[in-house]
C-alpha cells in the first residue's frame, strides 16, 4: 500500500522516470503514439450557456451531429499527459485498492478541460470507468462515477456516454441504496439529459419515473434552508436539486412530458414550487415553461393552484425567474377562465410593471414574454377595462420602438384588442399611438405586426379623428399595398380594413378613384386557393365596383368571369362578400346579361337557403344586381326566390330592404310584361 500510495504522489508531482521519448503519449506497455495525433478528434467545444429561460437546459441538437473538433492545444507538460496515462494503467490492472486510490488521484485533476479530458478518452477512460460502474465494490464505483461526472459537464463526453450505453448503468445506480451514488448519478444525467439522444435513451431506461419519485421529498426539506438540515435531509435535498435539472432538460420532448406526467409530476411540481429553495423554484418553472405548451399541463397548472404561484413570481427580483412566469402566463392565458385569475390575482397589473422598467428593454426574452402574456390577457374585456384603469395604453405606445420585433408585435396585438372599445381609440391617439402604427405598414415586414397594425387600423376607423390621421399619413394607400404582401394573412386582413377605410371617409370616390392602378393586383387575388383571401378581394370589389371607372376597368380584366367561377363556394364568408361583388359589378348593364349567360343565377339563388344571416341579407344585392336582365328575373323566380325577397324586405337594415324590394319591382315587371304578350 505504502509504494502505491508513493507511485500515486510521483505520478502527482508529474515525475517521469521512463526512458521513452518527452512527447510520446503511452497507450499500453508495448504502444506508443505520439501526443497530439493521438487525441485529436475526441473533444467537442461546449457551446456557451444561452441566457434564455432555460440556459442550463438549452437545446444542442444542433451540435449534436457536427461540432466534433481537433482540440487546439494540448498540455505542453509531457509529465502531466503521463502522470494520467498512469492513473488510467493502475485503474486496468491494479486491484481494489490501487484502483479506488487512483480513481481518488484522477478525481483531483481538472477534468472539466478538454485537454485532461482528450487523454483520458483516447487511453480507453471512458469505457474501463463505465466498465468500474457495476462492479461491487463501492469505493471503485463510487470514484469512477466522480470522473465521469465531471467529464459529463462536456458536450463530447455527454455523447460518448450515450453512445457507450453508460445510461442504462446510470439510471440504475439511481435506485442504489447509496445516497452518494444516487446524487452523483442524477447529476450525471443532468448533464447527459443536455443531448437529444441522452433524453431518448433516459427515457427508455425507465429513468423519468424514478427521478420523479425522488423530487416528492418530506415537507420539512422544501421549508428550510439546506445548511441547517441534517446530513441525510441534506443528500435528500442535494438529489431533488439533480433530478429536477435532470427533468428540466427531459421536459423538452413531447414524448418525455407525457412520461412525467403520467409518472404524478404534477402535484410533485405544485408541491415544490411552494419551496424556500430558489434553485428548486428555477428548476420547477423551467420545467412548467416547457410543459405549458401541452393543453393537459395547462389545465393541471390552473387546477392544482400552481397559476397563482407563478404569478407571484411576476415580481421576482431575478430576471430569469421573471421571465419563467412572463411565459408560463403567456401560455395558460388561452382560456378565459385563466385570464379571469390572472386579473384577480393582480397579475396584469405586474406585467405592465414589468414592461414599464426601463432597464428591462435590453431583456429581449422577458419583455416578449411580458408582453406576449398582456396580448393575451387583453382578450378578456375586463382585463382591458384593468389596463384602462392603470393607463396602459399609455404604456403599451412607448413600447412601439422597441428593437424587437416580438415586442412590437405583442404591443400592436394588444392595442388591436383595447381599441375594440370606442374610448380607447380616442385614448390611443391621445397617446400619439396611431401614427407610428400606421408607419410600420412601411417599416416591417413582420406578418404579425402587420396582421395587428390592420386589425388596430380598422378598428380605429370609425373615429373621425383616428380617421384623418389615417388619411393624412397615407393609410388608406399603405393598407390597399398590404394586399400585396406575400402572406394570405395580411392580405385577407388588409383587405378587410380597406373596406371599413372606404366606407368612413369622406371623400371615397377620389380615393377609389386613385387605387385604379392596383386592379389588376385585385384581380388576380381571385385566383387564389385562400378562402380568407378570396372573400377579403370580393369585399374590396364590391366597394371599388361603385366608382364607374373602375368598374368599367374591372370588367376588361374579365372580372365578370373570375366572380363567377366563384359561386359554388360552401363557405359562407366567401358567399357573403361575393354576393356584394356581384350585386356591384352589375352596375354595369352588360355584365348583368354575362353572369347570367354564366349560369350564376341559380347556385347565388341557393344562398337564400344559408344558415348566415349575413349570407341571407348580402344576396339580396346580387339578386337586385342580376334582376336587370329579364331572362335572370324568369331563372330567380323558378328558383324560389320572391317568398325569400317578401321576407327579407322587413329587415332592419335599409339597404337590405332597398335591394329587396328593387329586385321585387324587376320580377314583377317582367311577368307584368310577360302578360301583355299573351
Amino acid at each position: 500500500m505504502n509504494e502505491m500510495t508513493n507511485n500515486m504522489e510521483t505520478l502527482r508531482e508529474g515525475s517521469a522516470k521512463d526512458n521513452r521519448n518527452e512527447t510520446d503519449v503511452i497507450l499500453e506497455d508495448k504502444t506508443l503514439v505520439e501526443g497530439p495525433s493521438a487525441l485529436y478528434t475526441l473533444i467537442v467545444e461546449e457551446p456557451a450557456q444561452s441566457d434564455d429561460s432555460s440556459s442550463y437546459s438549452m437545446t444542442l441538437s444542433e451540435f449534436e451531429e457536427d461540432r466534433w473538433y481537433n482540440p487546439t492545444s494540448l498540455p505542453d507538460d509531457a509529465a502531466e499527459i503521463e502522470s494520467i496515462q498512469r492513473l488510467i494503467k493502475y485503474i486496468r490492472v491494479g486491484n481494489q485498492t490501487a484502483t479506488a486510490i487512483a480513481l481518488a488521484a484522477l478525481v483531483d485533476y481538472n477534468l472539466r478541460d478538454e485537454c485532461t479530458q482528450s487523454i483520458v478518452i483516447a487511453t480507453g477512460g471512458t469505457e474501463l470507468l463505465i466498465n468500474l460502474l457495476e462492479t461491487d465494490h463501492n469505493e471503485c464505483r463510487h470514484g469512477a462515477l466522480a470522473v465521469l461526472n465531471e467529464m459529463s459537464y462536456m458536450l463530447g463526453t455527454r455523447r460518448n456516454l450515450t453512445n457507450l450505453g453508460a445510461i442504462p448503468i446510470l439510471v440504475k445506480l439511481l435506485s442504489d441504496r447509496s445516497l452518494d451514488l444516487q446524487i452523483l448519478s442524477a447529476e450525471t444525467l443532468a448533464n447527459v439529459a443536455k443531448i437529444k439522444k441522452g433524453r431518448k435513451f433516459i427515457r427508455k431506461a425507465g429513468g423519468i419515473k424514478l427521478m420523479v419519485n425522488y423530487m416528492d421529498v418530506p415537507h420539512q426539506v422544501l421549508k428550510t434552508e439546506s445548511e441547517m438540515l441534517p446530513v441525510v435531509q441534506q443528500k435528500l435535498f442535494s438529489l431533488l436539486c439533480n433530478c429536477s435539472k435532470a427533468l428540466w432538460s427531459m421536459s423538452k420532448s413531447d414524448k418525455n412530458k407525457d412520461v412525467m406526467r403520467r409518472s404524478g409530476i404534477i402535484p410533485v411540481m405544485a408541491k415544490l414550487l411552494t419551496s424556500v429553495h430558489e434553485d428548486v423554484v428555477s428548476s420547477i418553472m423551467g420545467i412548467i415553461v416547457n410543459c405549458a405548451t401541452q393543453p393537459v399541463f395547462r389545465t393541471a397548472i390552473k387546477e392544482q393552484g400552481m397559476l397563482i404561484d407563478i404569478l407571484k413570481l411576476l415580481k421576482s427580483p431575478d430576471i430569469e425567474m421573471m421571465n419563467n412566469a412572463a411565459t408560463i402566463t403567456f401560455n395558460c392565458a388561452e382560456d378565459p377562465e385563466s385570464r379571469k385569475l390572472i386579473k384577480e390575482q393582480g397579475g396584469l397589473n405586474s406585467l405592465v410593471n414589468i414592461v414599464k422598467v426601463e432597464s428591462h428593454k435590453c431583456e429581449t426574452k422577458l419583455m416578449a414574454a411580458a408582453t406576449g402574456a398582456i396580448w393575451k390577457c387583453l382578450m378578456n374585456p375586463d382585463n382591458v377595462k384593468r389596463l384602462e384603469d392603470i393607463n396602459g395604453i399609455h404604456v403599451l405606445v412607448k413600447l412601439l420602438d422597441s428593437d424587437s420585433e416580438d415586442v412590437i408585435a405583442n404591443t400592436v396585438a394588444s392595442l388591436a384588442e383595447c381599441t375594440k372599445i370606442g374610448r380607447n381609440k380616442i385614448a390611443l391617439r391621445a397617446a400619439d399611438g396611431l401614427v407610428p402604427i400606421i408607419k410600420l405598414l412601411q417599416d416591417t415586414g413582420h406578418e404579425r405586426i402587420l396582421v395587428n397594425v390592420c386589425r388596430v387600423i380598422d378598428n380605429c376607423a370609425s373615429d373621425p379623428l383616428c380617421m384623418e390621421q389615417v388619411v393624412s399619413n397615407d393609410g388608406i394607400r399603405l393598407v390597399w399595398s398590404m394586399m400585396k404582401f406575400d402572406s394570405t394573412l395580411v392580405q385577407s386582413t388588409a383587405g378587410h380594413t380597406l373596406v371599413t377605410l372606404l366606407k368612413n371617409t369622406k371623400e371615397s370616390s377620389d380615393i377609389m378613384r386613385s387605387l385604379v392602378t392596383g386592379l389588376v393586383m385585385l384581380v388576380d387575388l381571385l385566383k387564389s386557393h385562400d378562402t380568407r383571401v378570396l372573400a377579403a378581394a370580393c369585399a374590396v370589389i364590391g366597394i371599388l365596383a361603385k366608382e364607374p371607372e373602375n368598374l368599367a376597368i374591372l370588367t376588361d380584366y374579365d372580372i365578370v368571369q373570375r366572380l363567377s367561377s366563384l359561386v359554388h363556394t360552401s363557405n359562407s364568408d366567401l358567399q357573403a362578400h361575393l354576393s356584394r361583388a356581384i350585386g356591384s359589378c352589375c352596375l354595369l348593364e352588360r355584365n348583368c346579361h354575362t353572369f347570367g349567360r354564366l349560369d350564376v343565377v341559380l347556385p347565388i339563388s341557393k344562398y337564400i337557403h344559408s344558415n348566415s344571416e349575413l349570407v341571407r341579407q348580402n344576396v339580396t344585392f346580387a339578386l337586385h344586381g342580376l334582376s336587370g336582365d329579364a331572362a335572370n328575373c324568369v331563372a330567380m323566380e323558378s328558383c324560389g326566390v320572391v317568398p325569400f325577397l317578401m321576407e327579407t324586405i322587413a329587415s332592419r337594415d335599409p339597404d337590405v330592404q332597398e335591394a329587396s324590394a328593387g329586385c321585387l319591382a324587376n320580377i314583377r315587371k317582367i311577368a307584368l310584361n310577360a302578360r301583355r304578350l299573351k
